[in-house]
């Protein structure tokens, strides 16, 4: 007789584009489903990601918008569909996962996902009520709460190493990179683009995708910008939406740049862009891993990033698959795109290799580690 199949459910309050969003769907559509009986529930069934969700995963829609109505519905929804392991993602989500399996008396494990460097929020929290919430409160929650999951995946160790400065339960934890899709950027790279800067050889195109906000530090990528232009022919293509972007296009005003850059929002498939594009550039001040600088290193485009905390660093090997430059040193930034402009051989080795590198972060490898982890807790 077959072994009934793991009920696994991932939570999420929607599908709006960003990186945690694409991981949970490449790890939904991607898990066994003769073993697990994968299925997804959302605060709010929306979001530019929900069309790419495979018909063999059920959707569980709690229609709730707030935290409060959140825990609301999971207390509801885990006593009714009983779930053997539950994954959730982001701090305020998974501190209400945790306290909505408890209530519920259900025998859910629950999974909570680290995507963030949980230290950095009291600086970079998008207002000031935020800010003195992440320094006065979530750090109590989150070192009393989360060592009631029964694993805590963080997406790069330096993720995990600040973590474990808060909850200090670093058994708990572990490390699993976030999974590429490097297949299916391989097939949608081809697809055509109908910019005519991207047909244009003589001036290259640097390219920076990302949520328009504090974080990407997107002045200083402007700053930057600014010098390599003074040095040559360059233009600047910039792929996200976000709360920051009139501050960048009127910052970019004030520079004299609006006629070199190109503000194009969200895309569903930037990678036509990343392969067409002579440079990717990440200005961030911090990430939790960066899953475009594997996807444009996909795209074989050579990639220059800060090395923020916590994940540049290690996916890139400074000067041999990529080039990390200090945090918010614009001239330094400026420096390394015209290194990969100016040096054809140069940008020909950190493509080749960067592809290679790219492989490493295959969505292959991180399910594997992610059902590792389900078996464990099913035994």
């Amino acid at each position: 007789m077959n072994k009934p199949r793991i009920k696994i459910a991932f939570f999420l309050p929607n599908l709006e584009g960003g990186g945690t969003e694409r991981n949970a769907v490449n790890l939904v559509n991607n898990l066994n489903g003769e073993k697990y009986a994968v299925s997804l529930v959302l605060g709010k069934a929306e979001g530019v990601f929900i069309n790419e969700i495979s018909k063999d995963v059920p959707i569980i829609n709690l229609n709730a918008s707030y935290t409060l109505g959140f825990f609301l519905k999971l207390i509801r929804y885990f006593y009714k569909e009983k779930p053997d392991i539950f994954i959730s993602a982001f701090p305020h989500i998974n501190i209400v996962s945790i306290m909505a399996r408890d209530l519920s008396g259900a025998k859910a494990k629950v999974v909570i996902t680290e995507q963030i460097t949980v230290s950095i929020l009291k600086r970079t929290a998008r207002n000031l009520s935020r800010r003195l919430v992440a320094r006065f409160i979530l750090p109590y929650l989150i070192r009393f709460i989360y060592p009631r999951a029964e694993a805590i995946i963080c997406v790069s160790r330096g993720v995990a190493d600040d973590l474990s400065k808060i909850i200090h339960s670093s058994d708990k934890i572990g490390v699993i990179y976030n999974p590429i899709a490097i297949s299916k950027i391989d097939k949608l790279a081809q697809d055509s683009v109908d910019h005519p800067w991207f047909f244009d050889l003589k001036i290259p195109v640097i390219l920076m995708v990302g949520r328009l906000n504090k974080t990407k530090d997107y002045l200083n990528l402007l700053k930057a910008f600014k010098l390599v232009i003074q040095k040559r022919p360059a233009r600047l293509t910039i792929l996200g939406k976000g709360p920051e972007e009139k501050k960048i296009k009127l910052f970019a005003y004030k520079l004299g740049l609006s006629d070199n850059i190109l503000f194009l929002g969200f895309q569903e498939n930037p990678y036509k862009y990343m392969k067409r594009a002579s440079v990717f550039v990440l200005s961030s001040f911090h990430e939790g891993f960066g899953n475009v600088i594997v996807e444009a290193m996909a795209c074989g485009t050579p990639v220059v990033s800060t090395d923020c905390m916590s994940g540049p660093g290690e996916i890139i090997e400074n000067g041999e698959n990529g080039i990390l430059v200090p945090v918010a040193n614009y001239k330094a930034l400026a420096e390394a795109v015209l290194r990969v402009l100016d040096n054809p051989f140069l940008a020909r080795k950190l493509s080749e290799q960067g592809k290679k590198r790219a492989e490493y972060f295959s969505i292959e490898r991180s399910v594997k580690k992610y059902e590792e982890i389900f078996d464990k807790l099913q035994e």
